[in-house]
């Protein structure tokens, strides 16, 4: 079997079985490539001892990448998206803020979180197209706004 057609075979299933143990559609597609890549790149290394039970490695592999994906989610805080933050509430009006103290706290951000804040708030980027500037993923940027913020927050007393 080509690989074009392993990747029409198994695609559905593997989307199946993500949705089934990871319950997000975004993470089953994410899934699906990861398994794929896993799984070709076996075939091309010759890795697959019994080809004859494919569907059996293509399993395995789902299980394994689906249990690192719930590792990792243990291991993360629930973070709330950037989105439903308010931030406009949650700071003080413009006039109260001390504009050398802001530039002071941001110069003592790391580099790629000036870059966040500086995409998302002055030149008004979506988390997707900051995304692909950076060579991450949306949900990474917004983890990333969301810590910096935090950051600003936390050096310019704001709670």
């Amino acid at each position: 079997m080509d690989e074009a057609e392993l990747c029409r075979r198994f695609a559905p299933r593997i989307r199946l079985y993500g949705l089934k143990h990871l319950r997000d559609e975004e993470r089953a597609r994410d899934l699906v490539q990861a398994v794929l890549v896993a799984v070709i790149e076996a075939a091309r290394a010759g890795r697959i001892e019994e080809p004859e039970h494919l569907d059996r490695y293509v399993l395995g592999v789902c299980r394994n990448l689906a249990l690192r994906v719930h590792r990792t989610d243990r291991r993360s805080p629930e973070l709330v998206p950037t989105e439903q933050l308010d931030l406009a509430g949650a700071l003080p009006p413009t006039d109260a803020l001390d504009a050398s103290a802001l530039l002071h706290c941001f110069a003592a951000l790391e580099q790629r979180a000036q870059t966040v804040l500086t995409l998302s708030f002055y030149r008004d980027k979506s988390a997707e197209e900051i995304a692909a500037v950076l060579a991450t993923t949306a949900g990474n940027v917004r983890v990333l706004r969301h810590r910096a913020v935090a950051q600003l927050r936390d050096c310019m007393g704001v709670s």
